[in-house]
Formats: C-alpha cells, sequence, structure tokens
C-alpha cells in the first residue's frame, strides 16, 4: 500500500464568505479553492468542524499513476497546505477488491475513483450526488466545462451526476517501435488488414527473435475492448443498439466482428497464447518495452508512457522512436475510435469531510491537478478548457504524432469505449476467448444473448 500524506487548505475564508451568502460562487474555469467552507462550520454529515484543525481526506484509485501523484501531490500541498490527503493507489483489479470489501462493511475512502460503465453502475448507490457540488466549484454553467459524452458516462442509471470525468482515451489502436520499422525497411504505417499482415510477415523474416505484435488478452475488459472498436467496422453503433435491447447479440453484424476477430488469430497476427497474457505488465513491460515485439495492441492512454521516467526511458526502448496507428480496415466501414472518460472522481456518501473532499474534486477537475494530467500526455482532457501545454518537449515526430492524433481521434470518436454492465462484458470477453480456442461463433453468441436477457 502506498500513502502520500500532504496537508491542504480547507477553503476557510471562501467557505465563510458562502455562510453568510445564499449565492454560490462561480468559477467557469474550476479554479482550486472555489468551494472553500469555514472552519470550525457545521460539515454535511452534522460533525463539528473544529476552527484551525486539519481536514483529512482519503483517496482510493487506481490513477493517477505513482509518477504522475509524484508532481501532483507537492502542487497540491503548495495550493491547499491544510488539508492532509492520504491517498491510496493500487491497480485497477485490486483497487476493485478493496473498495468492494470497504464499502460493503460501511466504510470506505472519502473520495473514490471511478471507471465508468459497470463499475460506475455498482457504486453509484454509494456516491454524493456530484451536480450540486460542481455548481458550487464551477457556477450554474458548470456542464459547458466538459465534454458531452464524458459527463453523460458519469451519470447514474436514473440520470444522477454521480462523478465528473477527469479525462477520456479511446481504443483500439496500435503502438509500434517505428525504429525496429525502420530496420526492418517498413516505411509508413498499414491501413489496411492486407498491408498489416505484409508488414508482420516482414518482420518475422528480418527479425525472428521479435514478436511482431504482443497483444495481452487475458483479461475480459481487454477482450470487449476490442470487440467494440472492431465491430464499427461491420455496422457502425450496432453495439449499443444490443446493448439497449433493441438488437440481439446474435445478429449478423456481431457474427462478422466474432469472425474477423478469430481470422486474426488463425492468421497469426497475435502471438501464440495472447489469450494468456496479461496486459500490464507482461505484454506491456515484458515484450513491448523490453524490445521483443515490435507492435503492442492498446489505447491512446499509453503515450504517456513514452515521456519523463516513463516504461520506456527505463526499457531496452529508451533510444527507439514510437509510433501510433488505429487498428488497420478490416471490414466494410472505414476504422473509427471507440471513446470513453478514462477514470472519474465521486464523493463516498458516507463520507465525513465532503467539504475538504470537494477541494480535491475541484483541483483534480477544473484546477492545475487536471493539468497536471493532461501534461502527462495520455489521455485527453475532460475538461474542454485544459489541453497540454506541453508539447513543444515532446522531440521525435512520429510520437508528437501520435499524442495529437490520439487526441484528435477521441474528438471525432463514433461512441463509448466501455458498456454499462460488468457481467455482459465478461460474457463478451469469455466469448471470445472462447471462440479463440474453438468454440462455434453462433454459440458463443447465443451464450451472451443469454447473459443479457439474464440481466433485463
Amino acid at each position: 500500500m502506498r500513502k502520500i500524506k500532504l496537508m491542504s487548505c480547507i477553503l476557510a475564508a471562501a467557505l465563510a464568505m458562502s455562510a453568510c451568502s445564499s449565492g454560490t460562487a462561480s468559477n467557469t474555469q474550476g479554479g482550486s479553492g472555489s468551494g472553500e467552507t469555514e472552519a470550525g462550520s457545521t460539515g454535511e454529515d452534522g460533525g463539528e468542524e473544529t476552527p484551525g484543525e486539519k481536514q483529512k481526506v482519503v483517496w482510493w484509485s487506481w490513477q493517477p499513476s505513482d509518477k504522475v501523484m509524484e508532481i501532483l501531490l507537492p502542487a497540491f500541498e503548495e495550493a491547499h497546505p491544510e488539508i492532509e490527503l492520504e491517498y491510496w493507489r493500487g491497480e485497477l483489479p485490486d483497487y476493485q477488491k478493496k473498495l468492494q470489501v470497504a464499502i460493503a462493511s460501511g466504510e470506505g475512502p472519502d473520495i473514490m475513483g471511478i471507471q465508468v460503465g459497470a463499475m460506475l453502475n455498482q457504486y453509484s448507490k454509494f456516491l454524493e450526488p456530484i451536480e450540486p457540488v460542481a455548481e458550487e466549484l464551477m457556477g450554474a454553467d458548470w456542464e459547458s466545462n466538459f465534454l458531452e459524452d464524458a459527463l453523460n458516462e458519469c451519470k447514474a442509471e436514473d440520470g444522477t451526476q454521480v462523478a465528473l470525468p477527469v479525462s477520456v482515451s479511446g481504443v483500439q489502436f496500435v503502438m509500434y517501435n517505428k525504429t525496429l520499422f525502420d530496420e526492418a525497411g517498413i516505411t509508413g504505417v498499414p491501413e489496411t488488414y492486407e498491408e498489416w499482415k505484409a508488414d508482420i510477415e516482414i518482420l518475422r523474416e528480418k527479425m525472428p527473435d521479435v514478436v511482431p505484435v504482443v497483444f495481452g488478452a487475458k483479461g475480459t475488459d481487454v477482450c470487449a475492448d476490442m470487440f467494440v472498436a472492431l465491430s464499427q467496422q461491420y455496422g457502425p453503433g450496432k453495439i449499443y443498439e444490443a446493448e439497449a435491447g433493441n438488437i440481439p447479440w446474435t445478429d449478423q453484424v456481431f457474427v462478422d466482428t466474432m469472425t474477423a476477430w478469430k481470422q486474426m488469430f488463425d492468421d497469426k497476427i497475435y502471438q501464440d497464447g495472447a489469450i494468456g497474457l496479461q496486459m500490464y505488465p507482461d505484454a506491456s513491460i515484458k515484450y513491448f518495452f523490453a524490445r521483443k515485439a515490435a507492435m503492442f495492441m492498446t489505447g491512446t492512454w499509453q503515450t504517456g508512457s513514452l515521456f519523463g521516467n516513463g516504461p520506456k526511458a527505463n526499457g531496452e526502448t529508451k533510444d527507439d522512436e514510437f509510433g501510433m496507428f488505429i487498428l488497420p480496415q478490416m471490414g466494410p466501414y472505414e476504422p473509427q475510435a471507440v471513446a470513453s472518460t478514462d477514470w472519474a472522481i465521486g464523493i463516498n456518501k458516507d463520507s465525513k469531510n465532503k467539504e475538504a473532499a470537494k477541494v480535491v474534486i475541484d483541483f483534480m477537475t477544473g484546477g492545475e491537478g487536471v493539468q497536471i494530467v493532461a501534461n502527462q500526455l495520455g489521455a485527453s482532457s475532460a475538461n474542454k478548457n485544459i489541453a497540454p501545454d506541453n508539447l513543444d518537449e515532446v522531440a521525435l515526430p512520429a510520437e508528437k504524432d501520435a499524442v495529437e492524433s490520439g487526441m484528435k481521434m477521441i474528438e471525432n470518436s463514433v461512441g463509448k469505449r466501455l458498456l454499462s454492465n460488468k457481467e455482459l462484458v465478461n460474457a463478451l470477453g469469455v466469448a471470445m476467448q472462447d471462440v479463440v480456442t474453438g468454440k462455434d461463433i453462433n454459440q458463443a453468441l447465443q451464450e451472451v444473448q443469454e447473459t443479457f436477457e439474464g440481466l433485463q
């Protein structure tokens, strides 16, 4: 467990003003400190705050990463030296397990990192409605600060806004080692499946010790990401119709999608045993950044690993140049990115420190914190007012293009990346893995349909 304790401001002056006025402060940029309340006032939970007492906020999440927190937490300490922030980070599966146990026992952090879709639906009833908080912090037009789709993904099934988005990322992309491509004599990037296969054959011939494309497809959520993106090439938007119950999961568009998925394995696009390999750290650190693979199936968030003291700098690839391209076209429609909120942030309904928690929300969704996250170049900001201000630091042309084209793809994405029900995601991912190992496609999709019907 990693705990980082910081002292940060309780918003004393602003809270004192709000205590004397029925109006709310307006700050369209969401500047830190706009939601402060007077020290010594009664908290929302009815608990008495002692004047001058440090307010402690406990935050659990899987994002931001340790690398980002090394920058973010000192900045928070400087801006808010009277709040004690205790941060715990674990990988997403570990975090979800820890959170589930804590919430089930009536405990839990003040602030939760939230993955939209299935996880948000699972925990929405434990989250404080965030719309009044956002209005207090950013003014009546607070919604105009955010990407509309990202905000909608942070709503519970009943329409209540329970979290605010921080960053947005998309799939399905291929990160490639341009230096290895150059060494193999490959110029440009493939746009069609046939071009991709040809490049893979060149890599196999010229670099027999290098895996052409590494894919960590052990996680059912990773497989579902691929299915959502790939299905757009066979029927744009059809997967959302299936999620809404308007067409069955046995529809021909999904048969075609699953057939294309299996074809990639039959054609040896990916390494043997791909469905038994974790995306992180196996496919990424042990293969791609160890220079044992020329390409890596991933999303736009991966560009953040290329800069600073990230995996690239610490791997065998530290002197290489990287790039990224969208999954090449296999179906009748051009490939398009699907994008979702990468991670969001919300307040535990049972928090005893809601006023201080608002400061963290403000910092991370409209203040300096979200700018720091954007500058890591791993995802697009969900706040439309925030964009990276450090792109000039990216020296290699292909890497700068990867960041800029990824952001553009997200702006023009054709739908959400994450489906809303965890059981459905698992069923779809299992069906994809079963098809690779020999199950009949129609039978696998029928099982997905049965799972879906059981959820209704």
